[in-house]
């Protein structure tokens, strides 16, 4: 909506990757228990695929993650993890993320999605269905208002995103997230083994790490962005809460919106820009 706002950085190369279940990979079947991934599969086997077929395609040592839910956990969970491919973030960008979910309409819900999730839930097909509706007199706001602030999304933006951007959810990804998200300890791995994000290891990282939620976020709500953030022990960390009252924007935010609202071109990107302007600097 407003290319200028993006020209004052200018990266050598973006790419951007959806985990296994979309594009062209495998897609997840309710009836082959074997594509029931979870979110532990994304971070051990699609994160370092992604790393490494970056680092080798544009021949950089480093790059700027910026991860918009599950995608800012992946970050986070790799840093916890300190593996192979840790030192490869310059900096990290938690977009309407954080490993921490209390509060949330899931966790609040949890219990009755677990008990008709258990061969995972048809995101596709429930949410086409929403979105088939927006801008009719039917129209579900209610259930729109869970994914992000209807005031704020274009209808043919929102219909596109409910309609299309949505897949069969394998029910390890439905469990692990209602097991552990929700809980004191944050999101955890499937055997319990490792925290996403483990308080001890990211006491000793000091990768420049941004959280940008929304106030209205009811996915990942800014307490649990700001919790995150706060458990890293670099010196450059900053935590950003999107609403009128904290000041940082006339609107408030949900969960989507921070990337495709009306106005997230003004009130959102300055915020990812300025800090890869000012981290571009190889650690």
């Amino acid at each position: 909506d407003n290319p200028s706002s993006m020209v004052s950085f200018t990266p050598s190369c973006s790419v951007a990757c959806r985990p296994a279940g979309n594009g062209h990979s495998q897609k997840p079947c309710w009836f082959d228990s074997s594509t029931w991934w979870t979110v532990d599969d994304h971070l051990h086997k699609d994160v370092p695929a992604v790393l490494e077929y970056v680092l080798q395609a544009t021949g950089a040592q480093q790059l700027h993650w910026i991860g918009h839910s599950m995608g800012g956990m992946l970050a986070v969970g790799l840093l916890s993890q300190q593996g192979k491919f840790a030192g490869a973030l310059r900096s990290v960008t938690l977009l309407a993320s954080g490993c921490f979910g209390r509060g949330s309409w899931h966790g609040i819900l949890a219990p009755l999605i677990r008990s008709i999730t258990g061969c995972g839930f048809p995101a596709g097909a429930v949410c086409s269905a929403v979105g088939s509706l927006i801008g009719t007199a039917a129209a579900l706001w209610f259930v729109e208002a869970l994914f992000y602030m209807p005031r704020n999304m274009p209808q043919e933006c929102a219909r596109e995103l409910m309609s299309g951007c949505f897949r069969f959810i394998p029910a390890g990804v439905v469990q692990q997230f209602l097991g552990s998200l929700n809980s004191q300890q944050g999101l955890t791995s499937c055997d319990g083994s490792f925290s996403y994000a483990d308080p001890k290891v990211l006491a000793n990282v000091h990768v420049p790490v941004l959280a940008l939620n929304g106030s209205w976020d009811l996915f990942c709500p800014a307490v649990g962005g700001r919790r995150t953030v706060e458990m890293f022990g670099s010196t450059a960390k900053r935590f950003v809460c999107l609403g009128p009252r904290q000041g940082t924007s006339k609107r408030h935010y949900g969960h989507f919106d921070v990337i495709s609202g009306t106005h997230a071109a003004d009130e959102v990107y300055p915020h990812i820009i300025g800090w890869l302007q000012q981290h571009d600097a190889p650690s």
